[in-house]
């Protein structure tokens, strides 16, 4: 039996909604997965020369996960080994979801080959544990926009869609930066008046996505918790974010924990114009990248293959 799982990228944050909202990219990497004697790991694509092949692989941590949530019969068709292909075709470490859709991925690619013994909710409460928070997997796992936060022994979720299309124009400078290092800028204390803040953007964000009103989305994705530290680590952030509203862009934010930058147009056309912006602003702080623009996907991880 071999399953192979078509997952989506994803971008987090969004601005104001610091690790609680995510959104599905319609830019795809698959995982497969097949019972087998032993442990088999390949990568192709990006990362192919970086990422771990043995027990280390965060896929193969996450597929273990699940067998160590399942009864011994259930997961016995691999709990002798397994043969696991990671076909990357985003970028890794550059805050599009790399992590969180290797983990998903593995994890339907594991679940439908048992037979989908665990739910939704089951997957999404694994993942969130191996991943350290919720957003990134969240919507990875179910497509669209997702608000997700942890609560007690499971994880509160709400997935919705706008009413109208949006395009993303995404600037991916040619550097990594590992999550753990875009947090470790980050203060433990934030004063009352950046939290009140940050409140009343996330919920003008969601209020404004699942409305249609995107007039709103450049107050919306305002921050004061997390993009004005980091940019510690990336001093051109602001013209970049000046060059995209300059542009066009109804809003832009840093895509996860960095480097992408993140614009929301309601406009295809409009978001090549806002992506090639941001590029040569880019270019003019020394910084190679490219760009691309996408949509939202709507589905989530869907198996693609089962046989």
């Amino acid at each position: 039996m071999t399953v192979a799982v078509r997952v989506p990228s994803t971008t987090a944050n969004l601005g104001s909604g610091f690790d609680a909202i995510g959104v599905a990219l319609s830019w795809h990497s698959f995982v497969t997965l097949e019972a087998c004697e032993g442990l088999v790991v390949e990568v192709a694509g990006e990362g192919e020369k970086e990422i771990a092949c043995d027990e280390s692989n965060i896929a193969v941590r996450a597929v273990k996960a699940l067998l160590q949530n399942l009864p011994n019969d259930v997961a016995e068709p691999l709990s002798k080994g397994f043969r696991l292909r990671l076909e990357n075709r985003f970028p890794i470490t550059r805050g599009l979801g790399s992590s969180a859709a290797a983990r998903v991925g593995a994890l339907v690619a594991a679940n439908s080959l048992l037979g989908e013994p665990l739910s939704i909710n089951q997957l999404l409460k694994i993942a969130a544990d191996l991943e350290g928070h919720a957003d990134n997997v969240a919507a990875a796992l179910l497509g669209g926009i997702v608000v997700a936060v942890p609560n007690d022994e499971s994880i509160a979720w709400a997935r919705f869609l706008p009413p109208l299309e949006l395009h993303i124009a995404l600037l991916i400078p040619d550097f990594t930066l590992e999550t753990e290092k875009a947090r470790a800028v980050l203060p433990t204390l934030v004063t009352r008046s950046d939290a009140v803040f940050n409140l009343g953007r996330a919920a003008l964000l969601v209020a404004a996505l699942s409305t249609g009103q995107i007039d709103q989305l450049k107050v919306a994705m305002q921050d004061r918790l997390h993009q004005p530290y980091r940019q510690l680590l990336m001093p051109w952030l602001p013209q970049i974010f000046e060059a995209a509203l300059d542009a066009g862009a109804l809003g832009v934010h840093l895509s996860g924990a960095g480097p992408t930058v993140a614009a929301w147009c309601d406009d295809e056309s409009k978001a090549e114009t806002v992506a090639k912006e941001m590029w040569q602003s880019l270019k003019l702080a020394s910084v190679n990248g490219f760009w691309k623009v996408v949509s939202l996907d709507i589905h989530g991880a869907e198996v693609v293959q089962r046989g």
